[in-house]
């Protein structure tokens, strides 16, 4: 599951800015992959740098995603329990999450390749799943789905959940703190997510390989 997790990291890093109110969400997420695949390139692993890390996070990745949403799904059920200071609190630490794991992604980035295929639209055209495939340096291809919704407020569409392989990250965190929630108050959950150190990425590898 790890192995999971630290793709889906390193696919949401290709995501870039916001977007255009008139682009489709195959045309948006072809865009921005180029975006951060194209800083990456420019510079080599050791150059990548805690600055870059999130220059890179707060220019391309964070206007593209949803993190309210990805964090209600995550908490699911007990995202209406917690207090609003609480769920404040649950985005910042999915936020900081971000910044630190995404500097061990963008670190190991050594050609991956990400292609997409079609669209799939709901009925409503409120949403959309975009189809690719994820090629890894030794040659293994992954599927992904990446769900986008169109917010009604900014007429954008926003990445919400990422699919690898058939399964849903928000739905995979949702099953983890689930259960963790069984045993322990949101507040303690939050402390401790606050605490807990991220692994780096090539030692996420390690340990689902």
């Amino acid at each position: 599951m790890l192995k999971l997790v630290s793709i889906f990291t390193l696919l949401m890093s290709f995501m870039a800015s916001a977007v255009a109110n008139d682009e489709q969400p195959l045309k948006v997420v072809e865009q921005a992959t180029n975006g951060v695949i194209a800083e990456l390139k420019k510079t080599a692993p050791e150059q990548r740098d805690a600055a870059m890390v999130e220059r890179l996070v707060e220019e391309y990745i964070l206007p593209a995603i949803d993190q309210e949403k990805i964090a209600m799904g995550a908490l699911g059920k007990y995202w209406r329990r917690a207090t609003p200071e609480e769920q404040q609190r649950f985005i910042s630490i999915f936020r900081d999450r971000q910044l630190r794991t995404y500097g061990g992604a963008f670190k190991a980035f050594s050609g991956e390749k990400l292609e997409f295929s079609d669209t799939r639209f709901s009925p409503d055209g409120g949403r959309a799943i975009v189809k690719g495939e994820f090629t890894q340096t030794n040659g293994n291809k992954v599927p992904v789905d990446f769900r986008l919704y169109k917010d009604k407020d900014s007429n954008n569409w926003l990445v919400y959940d990422a699919v690898i392989s058939g399964l849903s990250m928000v739905k995979t965190y949702r099953t983890q703190l689930s259960d963790r929630l069984q045993n322990i108050s949101i507040g303690e959950l939050i402390a401790e997510l606050e605490s807990e150190p991220v692994k780096p990425y090539d030692a996420e590898l390690q340990a689902g390989s």
